[in-house]
C-alpha cells in the first residue's frame, strides 16, 4: 500500500510540495526513480533562480538608512528560508545523484504532459463506476468497468482515446491513481466551461489547483474511497481498488469532506449504457 507522501502540507510552501508529490505518482505510479528525478530536478532549478534572486538583492550595508537597512536584512533573511526549505526537498529527493541520472526536466515533463489523455481515461472509467452504483443501480449487469469503457468509446470527451484497447491500458496503468485522475478531468471540465482556448485552460486550472488544492484532494479521496470499498458484480469479492497498489493518502489529511457529489447520468449516457451487452463466456 504506497503512500503518498507530501510532508507537512499546512507549512510554508507545503500546499506546492503536496502538487509535486501528487503529480509525480501520477505520472510514474510503478517507478519511485522517476518520481525522485522529476521533483529532484525541479528543485535544482528553482535553487539555480533562487541564486540569481539572491545576487539582485540589496546589500544590508548599502542602505541608506536604518529602514532600508532593515528591509535589505528582511529580504534575505526570506530568500535564505527559502532557499532552505527547497534545498531540503531536493536533497529528500535525492539531490545532485537524482538529477545526474535524470535524462533532463524538459524530458520528465514532457513525458508526463504526454500521459495527460490516458489520466483523464483512467480517471473518467472511475467515475462513471462510481456514478452507474450511485444512481443507476436497475442497470442489467450492475456498475463495471467494461461498462464504462463500452461508453467511453461512443462519447466524445476532449482528450480521451476511444478504443478498447488504449482506454483498458490506461486503466491498467494508472489504475493506481485513478482516484487523482478522476478528480482532476472534473476540474479540468470546469476550466473548459470557463474558456475554450487550451492556454487558458492551462492556466485557469493551474491557478485553481494552486489556490485550492486541499479541495483537490478532498475529491480525491472520496473517489479514493468508493474505489476501495465498491465491489463490481462478478469480481470475486476484488474492490474496484487494490489497496495493495493504490496510492494512499497519508492519514493527516487537513480538509473538510468534498462538497462535490456524482450526479446521474444524462440522457445520452444513460441510452449509451443500456446499449451494452455483456461478453458471453466461452463465446
Amino acid at each position: 500500500m504506497p503512500i503518498v507522501d507530501y510532508g507537512p502540507i499546512l507549512a510554508p510552501g507545503g500546499m506546492y510540495r503536496a502538487q509535486l508529490a501528487v503529480r509525480s505518482v501520477m505520472a510514474w505510479p510503478d517507478n519511485p526513480e522517476s518520481q525522485r528525478q522529476y521533483i529532484a530536478t525541479l528543485m535544482s532549478l528553482h535553487l539555480a533562480e533562487l541564486e540569481d534572486k539572491g545576487a539582485d538583492l540589496p546589500a544590508p550595508l548599502t542602505g541608506n538608512d536604518w529602514e532600508e537597512t532593515i528591509a535589505a536584512v528582511e529580504k534575505q533573511e526570506d530568500l535564505m528560508a527559502t532557499v532552505d526549505q527547497v534545498g531540503e526537498w531536493f536533497a529528500e529527493a535525492g539531490g545532485h545523484a537524482s538529477v545526474a541520472l535524470a535524462p533532463g526536466f524538459s524530458f520528465l515533463q514532457k513525458d508526463m504532459d504526454s500521459r495527460v489523455g490516458h489520466w483523464f481515461a483512467a480517471g473518467l472509467i472511475l467515475a462513471l463506476v462510481r456514478r452507474m452504483a450511485m444512481h443507476h443501480g436497475d442497470l442489467a449487469g450492475g456498475a463495471s468497468v467494461n461498462k464504462a469503457v463500452f461508453i467511453l468509446e461512443r462519447i466524445n470527451l476532449p482528450m480521451v482515446p476511444r478504443n478498447s484497447h488504449d482506454l483498458r491500458k490506461a486503466w491498467k496503468t494508472y489504475k493506481p491513481v485513478a482516484h487523482f485522475c478522476a478528480a482532476l478531468f472534473d476540474w479540468f471540465m470546469i476550466a473548459m466551461n470557463t474558456s475554450g482556448n487550451p492556454e487558458e485552460i492551462a492556466a485557469i486550472l493551474e491557478e485553481q489547483l494552486n489556490e485550492e488544492f486541499l479541495m483537490f484532494l478532498a475529491e480525491a479521496e472520496s473517489y479514493m474511497d468508493f474505489g476501495l470499498s465498491y465491489r463490481p458484480p462478478r469480481a470475486k469479492a476484488q474492490t474496484l481498488l487494490n489497496l495493495d497498489d493504490t496510492w494512499i493518502l497519508p492519514e493527516h489529511r487537513p480538509w473538510l469532506k468534498s462538497p462535490m457529489v456524482p450526479v446521474p447520468f444524462d440522457d445520452l449516457l444513460m441510452r449509451t449504457a443500456k446499449e451494452y451487452r455483456a461478453p458471453v463466456p466461452g463465446a
